[in-house]
């Protein structure tokens, strides 16, 4: 039986497809071309082998980037385990922005807040020139994961292990940035029951979930952060829940910025905004 057909039915058959092709490619070291070719024909006794090393894991429904320890973010590689979410392609647009918009800009001061794997930061850090990236995180966890994949990129980030939400900013005082980027937890736990099972089961709670009751906690304190640690003409980009997409906007006026941007994803669902410091 191919591997596709022994997955989770919880996931559906593009999703069943794609995640056995991204197993088997990578397992065996497969470009498109091979693995197109190859998919007729009888695995070697070694292929077998190293297909079935890992294979219970997978089809336990554990999300195959857990079991390679490994995810694509903006065509680059980024090591992942249980530690840190699974980058999303829709932060690939927010990322795709502000390269797209800074593109001709050097020597930036940027900080990434609630990093995990560092796929934001190392991708910013990668594709604009001489930008100083910083990235905070509360989970020392977290800030390993992003350290080992910072090395492997051969870039330079400078790491702070800090709560956003504590009134505490001894790392930051007097301390400006041009851009303040965030994708903070925004799943509220009422939303838990709609999740994937691969996501509740594996994916790290306090990277993913926030309460009901309070669930723009994390826009309302890293708001009156950026708005203390933004240069002039700055610019603070969030990735948001998509039901609260006007919530967070007024958040960011009631701070005083403006140029306030309400951008959707792929499925046209409200999932960013952008607010801008007024130049002085």
């Amino acid at each position: 039986m191919e591997i596709q057909d022994l997955l989770p039915k919880f996931y559906d058959f593009e999703e069943r497809k794609s995640i056995a092709e991204f197993y088997i490619k990578e397992i065996l070291d497969f470009n498109n071309t091979e693995y197109l070719l190859k998919k007729s024909e009888v695995l070697s006794s070694e292929e077998f082998l190293k297909l079935e090393n890992k294979k219970d894991r997978l089809i336990s429904g554990e999300p195959v980037q857990y079991v390679l320890n490994k995810a694509y973010f903006y065509d680059l590689e980024f090591f992942v385990d249980k530690r840190v979410l699974i980058p999303r392609q829709e932060t690939e647009i927010l990322v795709d922005k502000i390269i797209k918009f800074y593109s001709t800009k050097e020597n930036l001061k940027i900080l990434d807040i609630g990093t995990g794997s560092g796929n934001i930061a190392i991708s910013l850090k990668k594709n604009l020139k001489n930008a100083e990236l910083s990235v905070v995180d509360i989970s020392a966890s977290a800030l390993d994961v992003c350290s080992k994949n910072a090395d492997y990129h051969n870039v330079d980030l400078c790491f702070y292990c800090c709560d956003i939400l504590s009134e505490e900013d001894k790392f930051f005082e007097q301390v400006f940035f041009d851009i303040i980027v965030s994708n903070p937890p925004y799943v509220t736990n009422s939303e838990k029951k709609l999740m994937s099972k691969n996501v509740v089961d594996y994916e790290p709670e306090k990277a993913l979930y926030v309460s009901d009751d309070n669930p723009l906690v994390y826009y309302e304190a890293i708001t009156k952060f950026a708005k203390q640690h933004l240069k002039s003409g700055g610019v603070l980009f969030f990735e948001i829940n998509e039901m609260f997409g006007k919530e967070v906007a007024e958040i960011c006026e009631n701070y005083g910025f403006d140029e306030v941007e309400i951008i959707q994803d792929f499925n046209a669902k409200d999932r960013f905004v952008i607010a801008t410091v007024k130049s002085l």
